[in-house]
């Protein structure tokens, strides 16, 4: 049998990508339960435990990770859970902040650093917030994927002139010239040894289209910039 094309692997891909999405609120509520019993648990046992005893620094160290991943399973919970349709008045910084977090608690790469930062405006755009926090998470996804260790991926929200801007930058290779606009189209990547589905920045620049938006590349060599511009409600 002939070795699948590039296009027909990342199908595959993506498909896998939608029957995850479908199984995550169930595996969010299975975690739930087990979180339940493993810090009531903890709080029984720290209840009896001594302080200052060995066993009880040990229980300590269980419930706070307990915590931990609760937060992290709460966060993701509440992004799964978000309309997809309709569009409301909402700030930009807190979507981004909302991403931030996720990235913080869900990201893979924990030898690259991430960085973000917001400036005082609170960026009033009209818009989804479930699918503007999809569409950063996408481009901070590319962001990590281009990375090396040791490189920094940042998070910046702006104002500039009647825009929301929120830029992407990661310390990476770059993206040769000539791959500058094809890494918007669909099932695209650079990266298919990273496991890139080329959908990510492909749905983001959707999103952003579907918001009045543009998602654009502003930097490629050495290192990506990447800009999700948003009209701001005046």
């Amino acid at each position: 049998m002939d070795a699948m094309q590039p296009p027909e692997e990342q199908l595959i891909r993506g498909g896998r990508m939608v029957a995850i999405g479908r199984l995550t609120p169930a595996l969010i509520h299975e975690l739930n339960n087990s979180l339940l019993v493993l810090l009531g648990t903890a709080d029984l046992e720290l209840a009896i435990l001594p302080p200052g005893s060995k066993e009880r620094e040990r229980m300590e160290t269980v419930r706070d990770a307990g915590g931990e991943i609760r937060d992290a399973v709460s966060q993701l919970a509440g992004f799964t859970r978000s309309p997809l349709e309709g569009k409301q008045e909402l700030s930009l910084v807190e979507v981004g902040q909302a991403a931030a977090a996720l990235t913080r608690r869900l990201r893979l790469q924990r030898d690259i650093d991430f960085e973000d930062q917001y400036c005082d405006d609170e960026l009033i755009v009209l818009g989804n917030e479930a699918q503007l926090i999809q569409a950063l998470l996408h481009t901070l996804t590319n962001g990590f994927q281009a990375s090396t260790t040791g490189g920094t991926v940042k998070l910046e929200l702006v104002r500039q002139g009647t825009e929301a801007v929120a830029l992407v930058s990661d310390e990476g290779a770059g993206i040769p010239p000539e791959q500058a606009e094809r890494i918007f189209a669909l099932f695209e990547t650079t990266r298919l040894e990273q496991q890139g589905s080329g959908i990510g920045l492909a749905a983001a620049r959707a999103i952003a289209h579907s918001h009045g938006g543009e998602l654009e590349l502003r930097a490629a060599s050495p290192g990506t910039v990447f800009a999700l511009r948003l009209p701001l409600v005046e």
